[in-house]
């Protein structure tokens, strides 16, 4: 039987489209130090979203408890499907051990050991089917909750950005990183550790309430 769950890294569910306002980029090419001018141009800074997840504390915490959920469910299956295997083994055992002695075992009683374990095999059959079961819907939470950790840190990261862009005056915040589009930004431009910051003081504030 397959393993039970595969905790699937938060990340590689996390694409994070970070504007600042609604106008839409219209060219991919790096900001220079002619953006950030006081000429009238866009300003336009980025954010790297590895190093932001890295540091983020609510990102961490609920990596950590979701990972601690995936680990709980898949010891409980765990120990279900061992016992199963074990019962599996004996009655397959049992099986041989009749098959080899048919020939000594009156037609009667051997009637009733095929009888036996017929519905052995239906109950075992039925026990497999409700462990798959069990595999699937525990997956399928699991899902569910990192579907709502997804949500949850991208609006409150879409709601910070709006307030930083909303202060500074930023046109558009691009994302640089495994999932982002930026390939080179000068370090002036950089305001991830500002983010990174100011997320954190937020999270700490909601823990206090």
């Amino acid at each position: 039987m397959r393993s039970i769950l595969n905790i699937v890294a938060i990340a590689a569910f996390i694409g994070l489209a970070f504007m600042a306002c609604n106008k839409p980029a219209t060219t991919e090419t790096t900001p220079t130090a002619s953006t950030t001018t006081e000429t009238g141009a866009d300003k336009i800074v980025f954010i790297d979203i590895d190093t932001l997840l890295s540091k983020y504390n609510l990102y961490l915490d609920k990596k950590s408890e979701l990972e601690g959920q995936s680990k709980t469910a898949e010891k409980a299956l765990a120990g279900k499907i061992e016992a199963f295997q074990k019962r599996l083994g004996k009655f397959q055992q049992d099986v041989v051990e009749i098959q080899q002695k048919a020939n000594t075992i009156a037609p009667i009683e051997l009637k009733k050991m095929e009888e036996k374990f017929g519905q052995q095999q239906q109950n075992l059959a039925k026990e497999e089917e409700s462990l798959m079961k069990q595999r699937d819907n525990a997956a399928i939470e699991l899902e569910g909750k990192l579907l709502e950790t997804q949500k949850d840190l991208q609006k409150k990261i879409d709601d910070y950005l709006d307030k930083l862009a909303e202060e500074k005056g930023y046109d558009l915040v691009l994302m640089k990183g495994s999932t982002g589009s930026v390939m080179y930004g000068k370090a002036t431009l950089d305001i991830t550790e500002e983010t990174v910051k100011r997320l954190n003081e937020e999270y700490e504030a909601t823990k206090t309430k």
